[in-house]
């Protein structure tokens, strides 16, 4: 058995690793790197040595982190299966689609900025287009959560619920070196326990001898998820006794759906009344679809609050998707919630609606996650007396809270709580998808915890067990 690490090394983006086994090569995860242009640029060309002999490709998860190469890969001429769960795939779909578009509108942009019409040699073209990612689907290979899949030569793999997003998995393989059988285990990215909508982690079935595992927040502890429910509930009372507005700069992909879920819940036990309720986001709008359509995946809680109803149903939801729609809903009277992208506030259709709002004494700005500083959202959090909103400055007259403990990753307590029949003296630890100095705390941590050997890998570095 060889690992060769290919992403997602002492830093959290761009998840790949190519397993080679019994004369098999496969690649965990192909995800884009996300950081700087031109650093982004340079490692998203990169791919793991000859992709084109690669017999598969394991998809842990929809996130862009670790899908968001795969149109590469296949252009390049890779032309195995993707396995991933069938919620994955159609995620996947989503978010490799939006960006696609991203991606050429960028180009299109930087074309236009820096190069003249007649400097045609030095265009900058986008790593992949919307015409490439039929090819993507079209080797797409759904899996269920528990079930084994051979892939030959005495190699086996199994996905079960990571509990990250909707169709997260982590991924078990199986073999056998001589007589000894092997396992390995590759977490993907781990999610919290007790979160709305989907399923906790899967308990693991007993010790591993290779682990491969994310550590994101391995150093860190969140704030308990039993606290987020009163901190929004508060927020969404305040606006309907000031009859004015909440607005929340969130991700498509999963903090949307649990914003919709946590508003549900307070109107089915009449906590609050309906109130209208906005998804203003093409992305988050599909994605909200996405999420409807795989009931399956819904933990016992949200099954027993929905019933026979759908997921959103009874928070009169309108999914905005044209920009007509968006416009309209700045002129609602009443007190609304307005769930809209970006989550930095630096993009997208949250700035129109901040430009209604920001200067209003009782609407609403509620964060529901951790923003990067030199962004519009992190001065909002700030408290800057005057923002700046496209071409014109505001006063800083509205509310502005922040939510703790939404994060869909596990915290270092709860990696350890995952990864614990794997903390033993015959266990070999390589510890990726965080950055340097996170990953080698939590190295260490495993270490403390009964494991017997955790390092953290370099970028293109190999292993051999």
């Amino acid at each position: 058995m060889r690992i060769q690490f290919c992403g997602a090394d002492r830093t959290v983006t761009g998840s790949c690793h190519l397993v080679e086994i019994n004369g098999l090569r496969l690649l965990l995860d192909m995800g884009l790197y996300q950081g700087p242009r031109e650093m982004a640029r340079r490692m998203n060309e990169f791919l793991p040595d000859d992709v084109k002999s690669a017999d598969a490709i394991i998809l842990s998860h929809g996130h862009l982190d670790h899908c968001g190469k795969l149109p590469v890969a296949v252009r390049e001429g890779f032309a195995g299966p993707i396995y991933c769960t069938a919620a994955t795939a159609a995620v996947a779909r989503v978010v490799l689609e939006d960006a696609a578009g991203i991606q050429v509108e960028d180009a299109q942009y930087l074309n236009r900025r820096t190069r003249s019409p007649e400097d045609r040699q030095g265009q900058i073209r986008p790593l992949y287009t919307p015409a490439d990612i039929p090819a993507v689907r079209k080797a797409m290979r759904p899996m269920k959560y528990d079930q084994w899949t051979d892939l030959g030569k005495g190699v086996r793999f199994c996905f079960h619920d990571a509990g990250h997003i909707l169709g997260s998995a982590y991924v078990i393989l199986e073999w056998k070196e001589g007589e000894t059988p092997r396992r390995l285990l590759f977490t993907g990215d781990v999610g919290r326990y007790d979160t709305p909508i989907i399923r906790d982690p899967a308990t693991l079935d007993g010790p591993m001898d290779f682990v491969i595992t994310e550590s994101t927040y391995g150093d860190k502890a969140h704030a308990p998820m039993a606290g987020v429910e009163e901190q929004l509930l508060d927020a969404v009372k305040y606006v309907i006794d000031h009859n004015s507005r909440l607005l929340v700069p969130s991700f498509a992909l999963g903090r949307t759906q649990t914003m919709l879920w946590y508003i549900q819940k307070f109107i089915a036990e009449k906590r609050i009344p309906p109130i209208a309720t906005f998804v203003d986001s093409p992305m988050g709008v599909e994605l909200t679809e996405v999420y409807k359509a795989f009931p399956e995946h819904y933990d016992e809680q949200t099954r027993a609050m929905i019933g026979s109803k759908d997921l959103f149903g009874l928070a009169r939801v309108t999914l905005a998707t044209s920009v007509e729609q968006s416009k309209a809903i700045n002129r609602h009277n009443g007190p609304a919630v307005i769930i809209a992208s970006s989550p930095t506030c630096e993009f997208g259709r949250i700035l129109h609606h901040l430009k209604a709002s920001v200067e209003r004494e009782h609407d609403m700005v509620i964060f529901v996650g951790w923003t990067p500083p030199n962004t519009l959202g992190r001065r909002l959090q700030e408290g800057q007396r005057r923002v700046r909103i496209y071409d014109r400055w505001y006063d800083l007259r509205c509310q502005v809270r922040i939510l703790h403990g939404l994060s869909a990753h596990a915290d270092g307590d709860e990696l350890l709580r995952f990864l614990k029949p794997t903390l033993t003296d015959s266990t070999r630890f390589f510890v990726v998808h965080g950055e340097a100095d996170v990953a080698d705390r939590f190295a260490g941590r495993i270490v403390e915890n009964g494991g017997r050997l955790a390092t953290v890998p370099a970028m293109e570095t190999a292993v051999a067990g």
